[in-house]
């Protein structure tokens, strides 16, 4: 993955992801777990992205890091979106939109390591986001980092 980044957070360990992973019981994919350990979130230089049917372009404005070094780091939007059954059950939120719409990565299911644009304008009163407003973004996590770019 070559991103440049105008800000980022400070440094994990393995440590703190084999933590996360365990808590929620999850396996985070490999690239991201590189990711994380390099840059730990953070806001991109190149943030622009297309949906995979070129319906929705938005920007990633931040990369969600692990850690308590934000307040609303990665394990707060996984416990609000995904333990509170607002995204799919396989889903990881790992960066918002400017309308804070989520991208979040599948960590398992035949779709694991794509990554997804979730439409959080149209949650149902019941909290529930919609399939029809869940779209495909990139196969994998590195495909979605190598294919950002810059906002005209």
């Amino acid at each position: 993955m070559n991103i440049e980044f105008e800000s980022s957070f400070k440094p994990i360990e393995n440590k703190a992801i084999k933590i996360f992973e365990e808590t929620y019981n999850l396996n985070l994919p490999d690239d991201y777990k590189k990711f994380l350990l390099c840059q730990n979130g953070g806001k991109t230089v190149r943030r622009r992205f297309e949906t995979n049917d070129k319906t929705i372009t938005s920007s990633i404005m931040l990369f969600l890091p692990l850690g308590k070094e934000r307040d609303e780091d990665l394990e707060y939007y996984y416990t609000k979106y995904n333990l509170g059954n607002i995204v799919p059950s396989n889903f990881v939120p790992i960066g918002f939109d400017p309308a804070d719409s989520l991208i979040c990565l599948s960590v398992s299911g035949e779709e694991r390591e794509s990554v997804y644009f979730c439409d959080m304008d149209y949650i149902e009163e019941d909290k529930e986001l919609k399939q029809e407003f869940v779209r495909l973004i990139s196969p994998s996590f590195s495909d979605f980092v190598n294919t950002l770019f810059k906002p005209n």
